[in-house]
């Protein structure tokens, strides 16, 4: 007896088949998606914060698009850190890397099982976690703590049990971004990396935990926009769209059957190195199931007439359609697309969430430099924090959400919000400040942001600014996200870190200040002190 996905291939046009390889965004395009949605040229949709103001609106708005599509979307979400990372009001989870810290597997269930609820809660089944590359260079400007950490085993052993609760709750875990996009120094949002190790290095660090979600039954696996010489030797070819790396490695050798999704192809490693009509052929004449595309009536256009031609083969589409429907079936989206958007309120930003988030958070903070300082902080009785400006995707503000964190734990806290490029003359009224208070606190802000390597990097006034408190007064240095910033700071007193910067990690550290909380993580990385 044929399956739901094999009975709805055959009742398809062409133009449908083709569809339900193309996910999309929303944005700007909503006539055009909804239109696309209607005729049946969309398999799904990737939704990003913009499309996403609350959980209330995130539901309805889910159902809005199931509404119209004569075949039930797959819907998708970069949702790493918790639905809360990209939805206000949702539950916002430290890093992976904050995971990597704590060193628990069964933390890490909790992560996935978390995201996973929330997100069906919200209508969206696809989450495009956990990102399962091994970040072993210091100077990686996009993984960084978005990784378990730099040890293979550990992050195979992390990343397992994250897909295992995500799976086992409802949602479809993602481990990415395959063959690894650990050891570069390059965002391939701005430009095509190259990863130069040969093969017996990647088996044993960037492939083995994509092997270990292969076998713990993960169900996608994103693509890396990144040229592995080692695999496929062609100038300039990234992963995404290699026959050999695809189909070769992943399908044929790794025995991957599930669904290979592209990362997004508007990104500069292929926009700016391929046609965007192409690429799309490429990206599923190289294996890909699920195309995250930059403009969908183009890529429906090209890949239809790369298939009436005969350049994308019918065999090619059907093997790729088949598992794109085969995963709504899996979904249980034939009986039920739509949400009980009523019901949102109690799944999603609960307090027993919000108590996990915290659980973790507190379980993650990481103490690398001075005990004995920490113990002396804990005496003073004026404390001065110094803390740059930082907003979150969400609109929220990070730097005001941690000085209100430290001022329920030190009432008498003076603050000092600094402006981004650091004036001359704020830097020498922080200095004057600091000189009449016991200890300085000074956060950094640090979290890879596509586009943008300098959300990573510490500015040069910063750490300068930090040498001048610390030859005058007791110094501790935060890392509210990235630990490679701290060797940049080597005055400081002290060294803590939280890998994040959501609520529970800001209030996790507060209380690791104040003395009501052991900091018992254990940093997951090797620190460069080239930063």
């Amino acid at each position: 007896m044929s399956s739901w996905a094999e009975r709805q291939w055959e009742q398809m046009s062409w133009e449908q088949r083709v569809g339900q390889l193309l996910c999309s965004g929303v944005g700007e395009k909503r006539e055009t998606v909804e239109r696309l949605i209607a005729q049946g040229h969309l398999g799904g949709l990737i939704l990003y914060t913009k499309d996403l103001p609350d959980p209330a609106g995130a539901a309805a708005l889910t159902n809005h698009f199931q509404r119209l599509a004569p075949v039930p979307l797959l819907l998708s979400a970069d949702f790493e850190a918790g639905v809360g990372r990209l939805v206000r009001g949702a539950t916002a989870l430290p890093s992976n890397m904050a995971l990597g810290a704590a060193g628990e597997e069964e933390l890490a269930r909790l992560g996935g099982r978390i995201t996973a609820v929330e997100a069906r809660a919200l209508g969206i089944h696809l989450i495009y976690a956990p990102v399962v590359d091994v970040n072993v260079n210091p100077a990686n400007p996009i993984i960084n703590i978005r990784s378990f950490g730099g040890d293979p085993e550990e992050v195979s052993h992390l990343a397992v049990a994250w897909i295992e609760a995500c799976q086992a709750h409802g949602g479809l875990a993602t481990a990415k971004h395959f063959p690894g996009h650990g050891d570069t120094a390059v965002d391939s949002h701005r430009a095509l990396p190259t990863v130069p190790h040969g093969r017996e290095r990647m088996e044993r660090v960037e492939l083995r935990p994509f092997r270990a979600a292969i076998e713990a039954g993960v169900t996608a696996i994103m693509t890396a926009h990144i040229h592995f010489p080692a695999i496929d030797p062609t100038p300039g070819l990234p992963a995404t769209l290699s026959e050999k790396i695809l189909t070769g490695l992943l399908r044929r050798e790794m025995g991957f059957r599930g669904l290979i999704v592209t990362d997004a192809l508007g990104m500069w490693a292929i926009k700016h190195n391929f046609d965007p009509a192409d690429a799309v052929v490429r990206a599923v004449q190289a294996g890909c199931d699920f195309l995250l595309v930059d403009d969908p009536e183009l890529s429906h256009t090209a890949l239809t007439e790369a298939v009436r031609e005969g350049r994308v083969s019918e065999e090619r589409l059907r093997d790729a359609g088949l598992r794109v429907l085969q995963a709504k079936e899996q979904l249980g989206l034939v009986d039920r697309a739509l949400v009980d958007e009523a019901a949102v309120r109690e799944r999603v930003g609960t307090e027993e969430h919000l108590q996990a988030a915290l659980r973790l958070a507190r379980a993650a903070v990481t103490l690398l430099r001075g005990e004995e300082n920490l113990e002396a902080l804990r005496r003073k009785a004026k404390l001065l924090a110094l803390t740059p400006p930082r907003t979150r995707y969400t609109g929220e503000s990070s730097s005001e959400r941690w000085l209100e964190a430290l001022q329920t734990k030190f009432p008498h806290l003076e603050a000092l919000p600094l402006e981004e490029q650091l004036p001359d003359e704020q830097m020498t009224a922080a200095v004057q400040r600091a000189g009449k208070c016991e200890a300085a606190i000074f956060a950094v802000f640090a979290e890879p942001k596509a586009y943008d390597e300098s959300g990573v990097r510490v500015e040069e006034k910063q750490a300068d600014l930090v040498a001048q408190l610390a030859s005058r007064v007791p110094t501790v240095v935060v890392a509210l996200g990235s630990p490679y910033t701290l060797p940049r700071f080597p005055a400081a007193h002290v060294w803590l870190c939280t890998y994040s910067e959501c609520d529970a990690s800001l209030q996790a550290a507060a209380e690791v200040l104040a003395g009501e909380v052991t900091p018992s993580g254990q940093l997951p990385v090797a620190l460069s002190e080239e930063r």
